[in-house]
């Protein structure tokens, strides 16, 4: 082991060497100057001398000059090795033999490097070295000190007009702060957003970018007082012009090596626009919540819950139940047709069967109001423009007004294109003027007239009958409530239509006054960007199925069941699963034969839409068919569909409208990405 004295002013330097050293065992004595390095050189006779090059005060040069002139004969012989950046050009290196240095390592250069030089230094042993003390190693140090510092100034200029470009061209204001608080430098850009000439930000103009309280913890910051190494700040500012902005300040401490806090670097980012844009935000959204705080809202949203819920419940047995009675019809007509069921038998059987669907069906009118006014209906919006729906519709609006009803249509100019689905648009329309109608038993006129308002579109439908009182018109859009006393679906009008522009993302409001009629209003937000309307699907050939193979999956066994039944019917091949587990178990089995995947969409544990992903990621380019009666499972708040392109069928449905979907699915090769 070995004593090496490491000679060096930048404190990170010596550590790295010390660190370096202290794996071969050897003991390490640190200088920080050449000063320092001699008198310890006195004490500790060290074995090697490990030195920068170009340090302050006495230099490398200088120092291993002066330590060969020594008097102390054993400080005077230590060999002494050069570890340097870049600090030894051609000339000075014959001056560096002269004094006795033993190698010159480059920092650039592996560490091991050092370590062998230090051990072949330590091998040859001392240094005798006969010094000239004359003129020549002054003149020709002076030399060396010279080019190097006109290396560093030149050096120094070029990083000068580097930071100069980037302030200039920096999109946020620029400080460099010295530690009393003083700016030596601004950019433009801190000038632009004060609005404040640059000389008047030096000193301490600066601080006019923060509040009072925000200036004392920035001077502190400054003075290292306090354990932060870095404040920001946001808040606002009055310009000398009268305008507010708001600011984001950053502040951060400068250190300069052994010499610590030297001053801190300011950045001023204007965030006025951000500011602005965000408290627009805040306002809009305090709005929405009150709104949704009214009684009304918070009553309408539980019984659009129930709604929804008890309505998709009752698709899936509908479905099963229609779907098989649909099923014993085909048997009965295939029974007559080849004798085994006598034909007055058979067409008394269907014609009790045609009951069961005509109440199947008008159940299925009823769920599908259920699930309007819970928000809760698959639908497909497309763009629309609302003065153009009315013109396509006024005839069944007019049919749905009735002989006695006079219909006028007030059709605004600059309305914004709407997105909703456009038959349940119109369902909402007819709603609406057939409530209007029955309010005017004995005749009158309903005035439907369209606006545009700010950046939504709206639909104002007015009569002039009869009006409601204020109890009825606080429950009008309740399900079920009616001021009728016949049965049937009565009641779900109002309802229907406050859900399905809900859907939309719009608002529906009722207005009226006992003996002054009605009005309905409804009004649905712009469409961003204002695409055009979607074609209608293309439909598929309607060519018999080719026996492809069809992988069915639904929780309900009923509805599996009776599907599977339909579609096997139908000349497909059809494996099915309870789950979407089972599902993927088929697939792996089955996978090169699986022509489709037909899911339901709400199940337990894994949904249609996860296993969709999953199945395509095994079998790329599967054809998926999702079938659901519930929105939420693939449409957004916005009714945007969460599966683009994909093919949708709604519950309940019927044999031909099964087949059609799956055919068309098919013969377009739908797949989920």
């Amino acid at each position: 082991m070995a004593t090496v004295m490491v000679v060096d002013d930048v404190a990170a330097n010596r550590d790295i060497v010390r660190l370096l050293l202290g794996f071969r065992g050897h003991e390490v004595i640190e200088a920080k100057d050449g000063a320092d390095a001699l008198r310890l050189a006195h004490t500790h006779h060290p074995d090697v001398v490990v030195s920068d090059v170009l340090m302050p005060g006495i230099d490398g040069l200088e120092l291993v000059h002066r330590l060969r002139a020594d008097p102390d004969r054993e400080a005077a012989s230590a060999p002494v090795i050069f570890y340097t950046a870049n600090y030894l050009e051609p000339e000075t290196r014959p001056l560096a033999e002269a004094c006795g240095v033993s190698q010159v390592v480059l920092r650039s250069e592996e560490p091991g490097t050092l370590l062998d030089a230090i051990e072949s230094a330590l091998a040859a042993g001392p240094v005798t070295v006969d010094l000239d003390t004359g003129e020549d190693f002054t003149q020709a140090h002076l030399h060396a000190v010279n080019a190097k510092l006109i290396e560093k100034v030149r050096a120094l200029h070029d990083t000068e007009r580097r930071f100069e470009a980037m302030a200039v061209a920096s999109p946020v204001g620029i400080g460099i702060i010295d530690r009393h608080g003083h700016a030596d430098y601004v950019n433009p850009r801190f000038a632009e957003i004060l609005q404040t000439p640059m000389d008047r930000l030096l000193g301490q103009g600066w601080l006019a970018c923060l509040d009072r309280p925000a200036q004392n913890a920035a001077l502190e910051l400054l003075h290292g007082a306090g354990p932060d190494t870095e404040l920001r700040f946001t808040h606002r500012i009055t310009r000398p012009d009268g305008e507010i902005l708001s600011l984001r300040v950053h502040l951060r401490q400068i250190h300069d090596g052994d010499d610590g806090l030297t001053g801190g670097v300011l950045m001023v980012d204007d965030v006025t626009d951000v500011a602005q844009a965000e408290e627009r935000l805040r306002e809009e959204t305090e709005r929405r919540q009150d709104e949704t705080r009214t009684r009304d809202a918070e009553r309408l949203h539980a019984l659009r819950r129930m709604a929804g819920g008890t309505a998709h419940d009752f698709n899936n047995i509908l479905g099963a139940i229609l779907g098989y009675v649909n099923l014993a019809i085909e048997s009965i007509n295939d029974g007559r047709d080849d004798g085994r069921i006598p034909a007055d038998t058979a067409e008394s059987l269907i014609d009790d069967l045609a009951q069961v669907v005509k109440g199947g069906e008008r159940a299925q009118g009823l769920t599908q109001q259920l699930l309007a006014f819970g928000r809760r209906e698959v639908n497909q919006p497309t763009a629309l423009d609302m003065n153009a729906l009315l013109r396509e519709c006024e005839t069944s609006l007019r049919a749905a007004a009735g002989p006695g009803t006079v219909l006028r249509l007030n059709l605004g100019t600059g309305l914004p294109t709407v997105k909703a689905d456009a038959a349940q648009l119109t369902q909402v329309l007819r709603n609406l003027v057939r409530n209007s109608a029955e309010a005017m038993p004995e005749g009158g006129a309903v005035t439907i007239t369209t606006s545009a308002q700010d950046d939504r579109a709206a639909v104002e439908v007015r009569d002039t009958g009869t009006g409601m009182d204020s109890d009825v018109l606080e429950r009008c859009c309740e399900p079920f409530f009616s001021t009728k006393s016949t049965t049937g679906t009565v009641g779900l009008g109002l309802s229907t239509a406050h859900g399905i522009v809900s859907q939309a993302g719009g608002q529906l409001t009722i207005e009226s006054r006992v003996g002054q009629g009605t009005t309905a209003t409804f009004t649905l937000p712009a469409m961003a960007g204002m695409i055009p309307a979607a074609p209608p699907p293309k439909t598929a050939p309607q060519d018999p199925a080719g026996g492809e193979t069809l992988l069915l999956v639904d929780d309900e066994e009923a509805v599996l069941q009776v599907t599977a039944r339909i579609l096997s019917g139908a000349g497909y091949r059809v494996l099915t699963a309870p789950d979407a587990g089972e599902a993927l178990r088929l697939l792996e089995r089955h996978g090169g034969e699986v022509a489709a995947l037909v899911t339901d969409v709400v199940m337990p544990g894994m949904n249609g839409r996860q296993l969709a992903r999953i199945a395509a990621g095994r079998r790329p380019g599967l054809c998926v068919v999702f079938v659901s009666g519930y929105a939420d499972s693939l449409f957004d708040e916005q009714g945007n569909n969460l599966e683009p392109g994909s093919t949708i069928l709604a519950k309940p449905f019927d044999r031909e409208k099964l087949v059609n979907t799956v055919r068309t699915a098919l013969g377009a090769g739908v797949s989920s990405s």
